[in-house]
């Protein structure tokens, strides 16, 4: 059964960036780095164009989920800026923020670029407000969605640690051109549980991510029993626009526990959800590859 992705692998061809972000500003922790023993073995359970070199693991020490894991893979080219939602693929990392104007202005001066100011709206469906801007992480791609902690309503490890001021991972978000279907796997074959499905959109949505007038998204948002980090949000790729293919290797390669991995292979072995790698034995255990058809890349392990 899903329980929430716990290690968010981020391949790149420099690691030195990331780790001056999530380290140096982010605050996150190193907790081992070296070369990729089995190098062979794990591109093609993340599916990589070539060996991985070296693997950092950052972490939030308290949190249940959530960590990141950077991978450096020589030669591995520039990858497509994020933009708006308009392909299939990994999308956004989401990060509570307990003092946002403060964490946000030594990631400007470190030089990375905001794609907006920040935004206020009421979380769909709910009374609740919610403070929210949107890093541009070229490294790989991505935007990181700084959302402001809302002590007592927000899982993560700052509701632990409050010396910390930058969460965990709590959401890896990708866009898929099916987002039924991305709903079906993420329910009846990981079993994940569905906690919201519903719209994203209005004025503040569009200045938060440069839409245009009127556009929004449908998203499903799922979690196991424990609610731990980081979610896997699924968020329909917008209409009205052709989509940019992705190129190169996956950006985001989200790895997650199951409880029976054998039985989640046999799933997965008749390739509708997508090309699975089957159980890999490795020296940290049996792992197994996925490149879903629904824009997101998995590394499953026995829990």
């Amino acid at each position: 059964m899903f329980d929430g992705i716990d290690v968010v692998v981020l391949p790149v061809a420099d690691t030195g960036p990331l780790r001056r972000l999530y380290v140096d500003a982010m605050g996150f922790e190193v907790v081992e780095a070296g070369p990729v023993r089995e190098a062979e073995a794990w591109a093609r359970i993340w599916d990589l164009p070539s060996p991985p070199a070296t693997s950092l693991l950052l972490g939030k020490p308290g949190s249940h989920g959530g960590w990141i894991r950077l991978v450096a893979v020589p030669g591995l080219p520039k990858p497509d800026a994020a933009g708006i939602p308009d392909r299939p693929g990994p999308y956004a990392l989401d990060f509570y923020l307990r003092h946002p104007g403060e964490t946000e202005a030594v990631i400007e001066e470190r030089g990375w670029r905001f794609v907006s100011d920040p935004v206020d709206y009421l979380l769909p469906g709910t009374a609740h407000p919610v403070r929210e801007r949107m890093l541009d992480q070229t490294s790989s791609g991505l935007l990181h969605a700084f959302v402001g902690y809302r002590e007592g309503r927000t899982r993560c490890v700052l509701g632990e640690r409050p010396e910390v001021d930058v969460s965990e991972v709590n959401a890896v978000v990708f866009a898929t051109d099916d987002l039924p279907a991305a709903r079906t796997f993420a329910e009846d074959v990981l079993g994940g549980r569905i906690y919201f499905s519903g719209r994203f959109e209005g004025e503040a949505l569009e200045r938060l991510l440069t839409l245009g007038p009127g556009e929004g998204f449908d998203a499903v948002l799922t979690r196991g029993p424990k609610s731990r980090n980081a979610r896997l949000e699924f968020i329909q790729r917008l209409p009205g626009h052709p989509p940019r293919p992705m190129t190169g290797a996956p950006r985001v390669v989200a790895e997650c526990a199951m409880d029976d991995l054998a039985a989640l292979a046999e799933r997965l072995a008749h390739g509708s959800h997508g090309a699975s790698t089957g159980i890999v034995e490795t020296a940290d255990g049996p792992r197994l590859g996925l490149r879903s058809r629904y824009g997101a890349h998995f590394c499953f392990r026995q829990r």
